[in-house]
């Protein structure tokens, strides 16, 4: 269920990361930003999600900047067995079975999920500053928490402002109800466990921004992590298929217990003349070593209707490459006389998040300044996925959010 926060994440809080107030705009006040969000996909997840933002000025050299986040994920998403099935038995998270032998494929879930971070900045002073921040989430089969501090550094003409960031984040992983994670490649009729699992997770970041013109910003960060540990989804499992692609048995999944991903993004922001509509262009390409290469293409642009509204319509579009371990399924004929653990490679996943797939995303946003300091924003966006070879090709979703800013 972590694909559905990341992209309800990357849907909501992009725009909001955009057209929030910064500090520069919360003069001398502090800033409330309410959100409530709705994300529905085809027949499958429902999520509702609440987002309460304080930010404001602390003391002449500090700001802080608190977000709580409250939702609830709930629906069925794919388990990774294939739809064809001989199985007489339910497995632990693979669906149930209905006559003529097809199986949902579809897992239910219902998880509730509650985060807090906190960004702490110190300005040391024009040309300094750090920020310190700390992040806990916890839900019915996940915890995680996290820490790191991010320094920027402008040159004396304010032209230039080198970054520097390192994080640090710490899960634990097991399913609903126990404090167990099933043994990777392990048969799921067995109902084979281990303990919880844990991941450690160390992030770098290094930017630059310059300052081309005064209506013209350019951003370029690079930023790499490693990560250690539990790196299933404990409730994934892939098929035994015979030849004719019929499902006979059900295994979970054993992915690497290490991964090292790097990542390079391009930002710009331009302030049109005379019409001072904004332009927001960023690109990201992302490669790991489990093969996956992406591209990320995200453009928003804000049309000032009035001075008091202003319009933002948002492209964004995602292109990914499969990991070297993703198979939709594993063919073993039933005659084998060798068990069928001899024959399954290292590592292997059927979850279709792993797969060749694309993303479309097109949305709107209409912001409207209020009286007493106050600002409303309305936004839809429709997103629409598709995977080259899971049997769950393809994934359309809504996502609905209204917010109220108030400045104090």
């Amino acid at each position: 269920m972590k694909n559905i926060r990341q992209r309800l994440s990357l849907a909501t809080c992009g725009l909001l990361s955009q057209h929030g107030a910064s500090a520069t705009e919360i003069d001398n006040a502090w800033v409330i930003d309410s959100s409530a969000v709705y994300y529905s996909e085809d027949e499958r997840v429902t999520v509702y999600k609440i987002i309460e933002d304080v930010k404001g000025i602390v003391s002449n050299a500090d700001t802080a900047n608190l977000k709580v986040v409250f939702d609830t994920m709930s629906g069925s998403t794919p388990s990774g067995s294939v739809k064809k099935t001989n199985l007489t038995f339910t497995g632990a998270s693979g669906g149930s079975i209905s006559s003529g032998g097809q199986t949902s494929s579809l897992a239910k879930f219902d998880d509730t999920r509650v985060a807090v971070s906190l960004d702490w900045n110190h300005e040391f002073d024009r040309l300094h500053n750090i920020t310190y921040n700390g992040a806990f989430s916890v839900e019915n089969d996940y915890r995680s928490f996290s820490g790191g501090a991010t320094f920027k550094k402008s040159s004396e003409d304010r032209v230039l402002e080198f970054t520097f960031g390192l994080a640090a984040t710490s899960d634990e992983i097991f399913v609903v109800g126990t404090k167990a994670t099933p043994v990777p490649l392990s048969d799921v009729s067995k109902g084979l466990s281990y303990g919880s699992g844990t991941k450690n997770t160390v992030e770098l970041i290094a930017g630059l921004t310059y300052v081309i013109n005064k209506r013209t910003i350019a951003q370029l960060n690079i930023a790499g992590a490693s990560v250690k540990g539990y790196m299933n989804d404990p409730y994934k499992i892939f098929s035994i298929v015979d030849t004719n692609d019929i499902e006979y048995d059900q295994y979970y999944e054993a992915r690497p217990n290490s991964r090292t991903r790097t990542s390079l993004t391009f930002n710009l922001n331009h302030q049109l003349y005379p019409e001072n509509h904004i332009l927001n262009f960023s690109y990201r390409y992302f490669t790991d070593d489990w093969d996956i290469k992406s591209h990320t293409l995200d453009v928003l642009y804000r049309v000032n209707l009035s001075a008091q509204t202003h319009l933002v319509p948002h492209f964004r579009f995602y292109k990914q490459s499969r990991a070297y371990f993703y198979s939709n399924s594993f063919t073993r004929p039933p005659t084998d006389p060798n068990p069928v653990s001899s024959a399954l490679p290292e590592y292997v996943s059927a979850d279709y998040r792993l797969d060749d797939m694309q993303s479309l995303t097109a949305g709107l946003t209409l912001g409207q300044y209020l009286a007493s300091d106050g600002k409303l924003r309305s936004r839809i966006e429709f997103i629409h996925q598709s995977f080259e070879h899971s049997e769950y090709n393809t994934l359309n979703a809504w996502v609905f959010q209204m917010s109220y800013e108030k400045k104090f």
